[in-house]
């Protein structure tokens, strides 16, 4: 069983070592320029131990998506099932998380198959919506279809990337407001 952790401790550790250098080579140039041999030797770790772990590059950038997703994904649940969680809230701390790591959302957002970034985004969108769905305080109607999760993805990919762009000049609580007030928080907006 020990054996184990340490294991996991190991995986861990490269998997870090790894994004970690790849993020720091991201600074000076784009990611169609950096090479998997750059990258471990940054990370000091070998081309066997990096293709056991990713599949390419993009696939390590990825990762480090992943894992900031499942930052925001905790964060929004335990203030969800501490006090319940309102859209702004929501919004508001998944804006927040985002912004504590602005550098690699930054270098994420510059991944060329857009479509990848957009479906490593999606199961995040899903487990908002679906936190939203049970631990609402504001009786909104968010029903999960995929449609719905489609259209969140899109356009919280589409803000990411304009915010980033801008160098997030807008605070987190800003940019969930103007989120908030696009979806009417929940319910069905009117055409007029």
């Amino acid at each position: 069983m020990s054996s184990d952790r340490s294991l996991d401790r190991r995986v861990r550790r490269t998997r870090r070592l790894l994004q970690q250098a790849l993020l720091q080579l991201l600074r000076d140039e784009p990611l169609e320029k950096i090479t998997v041999t750059q990258i471990t030797a940054r990370a000091d770790v070998s081309r066997q131990a990096f293709y056991l772990h990713f599949a390419s590059k993009e696939e390590l950038l990825l990762s480090h998506v992943d894992d900031v997703s499942a930052q925001v994904h905790a964060a929004v649940l335990a203030r969800a099932r501490a006090q319940g969680i309102g859209m702004r809230e929501l919004l508001t701390t998944v804006f927040s998380k985002w912004a504590e790591d602005a550098e690699a959302l930054r270098l994420a957002l510059q991944i060329p198959d857009k479509d990848k970034l957009i479906e490593r985004i999606r199961p995040l969108v899903v487990d908002l919506m679906g936190i939203f769905a049970v631990y609402n305080r504001e009786n909104a109607v968010l029903g999960p279809s995929e449609y719905a999760a489609d259209f969140f993805t899109g356009g919280l990919y589409m803000l990411l990337r304009s915010w980033s762009r801008d160098g997030l000049a807008a605070a987190p609580a800003d940019m969930a407001e103007l989120t908030s007030t696009l979806i009417g928080r929940g319910r069905p907006m009117r055409a007029r």
